[in-house]
């Protein structure tokens, strides 16, 4: 089980493939890159050299004294230093899009494009809300929903339940402060910073998409300069895994057009 030791955090990765482009998978909120890595990753190293990992605290990932936006941007990059990774097409999915784009923010020499599917740089009030709650459920059960009412972000949203979250004891930490990190994109969104961002991007998102909607990959794909959008009208959340061989032949051919692949 390869482990990489960044100090204060120490981080599982997996590797296969090779070649002259590297790209990598950030995983959704609470998750890991296990699903990736099963399912998805050989097609992936038949192309680049291809990364995933899991987010600090989650996964097979150790726990760490502390968790914040920055810090799982920041691991990833010291993840891939120590890997001899000096530029990478970096792809987030949900929560892992949220860190995609701290990361073209904080690290954009490292970054050969980026790929966001199923994602946003902030929160209306109702998704916020939502966020949060999930949160909350994972840390005190359906206790934390009685007596509240949580209203859609969007048409066909679905709200979250005490049925939904099911988080390990060892998870809850890492779990809580991202679901609270993204509530917390309705007062520090990233969206006033988008516009800085000059690397080639690519975003997708799906027409039946109940946990995210498709609205904020619109937002993002107008300030990003030269952002491509592509919105599959019957692809759900995770588009990447929803409509693999859609999405898999518009990646490579937003890659070819930008000149990362022959």
């Amino acid at each position: 089980m390869p482990l990489m030791d960044l100090g204060d955090a120490t981080i599982h990765y997996e590797e296969r493939g090779a070649g002259p482009l590297t790209f990598v998978f950030c995983h959704g909120l609470g998750g890991s890159g296990e699903g990736f890595e099963r399912d998805d990753m050989d097609w992936y190293a038949r192309h680049f050299r291809t990364i995933s990992w899991d987010n600090r605290g989650l996964g097979r990932s150790a726990p760490s004294a502390k968790y914040s936006l920055p810090l799982y941007a920041a691991d990833l990059a010291g993840l891939l230093r120590k890997l001899g990774v000096e530029q990478a097409v970096v792809m987030g999915v949900s929560w892992g899009g949220v860190v995609v784009q701290r990361f073209a923010l904080d690290y954009p020499e490292m970054c050969a494009a980026i790929v966001l599917d199923s994602t946003s740089s902030e929160s209306n009030p109702r998704a916020s809300d939502n966020w949060y709650m999930r949160g909350e459920v994972a840390r005190l059960g359906a206790a934390a929903l009685e007596g509240r009412s949580l209203a859609p972000a969007f048409e066909g949203h679905a709200t979250v339940s005490s049925t939904q979250v099911r988080v390990r004891p060892e998870h809850l930490e890492s779990y809580v402060a991202q679901a609270r990190t993204v509530a917390a994109l309705r007062e520090h969104p990233l969206t006033p910073y988008l516009s800085k961002v000059a690397i080639p991007t690519l975003v997708v998102a799906g027409g039946k998409d109940e946990v995210a909607g498709a609205g904020g990959s619109v937002v993002i794909s107008r300030l990003i300069p030269g952002a491509r959008l592509e919105i599959l009208p019957e692809a759900g959340h995770g588009v990447y895994r929803h409509a693999p061989d859609e999405f898999r032949s518009i990646l490579i051919d937003f890659l070819r057009q930008r000149g990362l692949m022959p």
